[in-house]
């Protein structure tokens, strides 16, 4: 990972909050987080370090991740659903990525760990950069290395941890 790692811990974002998740303070570290790395990005790819986040969770991580940047913005940030790409699907999922990315849109991708889908290292390889999302005291640390290794250290521009939050 790059020395300039974006580390923070935040709650993974329930369906109700006294504010809307993307106004926390956390969330709004995190995305501007993302912005000052060296490499600028139109597609990152949210991967879970390990078994532990839901491929659910991933997705309202980017949901939320993307309203805090359109927040920072003014304009759309699309979110795309990877967590159950299949390999069947792989190629019209990274087209309709390029797509997207080839008007300048950016895209947060959601992805499910790479022991739980196959095609989760191919998507995050093949988006401008990643984020490693770990969950804080329940992911192993050979977990995250294996995921790190399997991607590839050069595609990531920092971590993310996350606590879980009940209710």
């Amino acid at each position: 990972m790059t020395k300039s790692a974006a580390i923070t811990t935040t709650n993974t974002p329930r369906k109700e909050h006294a504010l809307a998740p993307w106004q926390d303070q956390d969330w709004q570290r995190l995305w501007l987080a993302t912005q000052e790395q060296a490499r600028p990005w139109h597609s990152l790819a949210l991967l879970p370090a390990g078994p532990g986040l839901s491929n659910e969770t991933m997705l309202q991580i980017a949901v939320t991740l993307s309203h805090t940047g359109m927040t920072h913005l003014g304009g759309a940030i699309h979110v795309a659903d990877g967590t159950r790409v299949r390999l069947a699907d792989l190629i019209d999922f990274s087209q309709e990525i390029e797509r997207c990315t080839r008007h300048e849109d950016k895209v947060l991708i959601a992805l499910a760990a790479p022991n739980e889908n196959v095609t989760s290292v191919s998507i995050a390889q093949a988006a401008d950069c990643a984020l490693l999302c770990v969950l804080r005291g329940e992911m192993r640390t050979a977990h995250a290395r294996k995921t790190i290794e399997e991607v590839g250290s050069v595609h990531f521009i920092g971590s993310a941890m996350f606590r879980r939050v009940d209710g």
